[in-house]
């Protein structure tokens, strides 16, 4: 299963990427904005993204709503 992390907390992503990895997951990228986050999925396409609710200035939530759009649209 392909992987994308996000979150603004640089260890968080270090520690997820390395403990979804040893759990034979292949995390394709990470990502510490939802710029980034947008650019990566659409580049991409990872089979699952886990987007941190907590972005700092920026809504988690929308960006998830933004990602999952975006993946239902390259499925089309």
């Amino acid at each position: 299963m392909r992987c994308l992390i996000v979150d603004d907390n640089s260890l968080f992503l270090e520690g997820a990427a390395d403990l979804l990895r040893r759990e034979g997951l292949d995390v394709v990228g990470v990502a510490s904005n939802s710029a980034e986050a947008i650019r990566l999925v659409t580049e991409l396409r990872p089979d699952v993204t886990l987007v941190d609710i907590d972005l700092g200035d920026e809504d988690g939530f929308e960006l998830a709503r933004q990602l999952s759009d975006i993946s239902a649209a390259s499925r089309r």
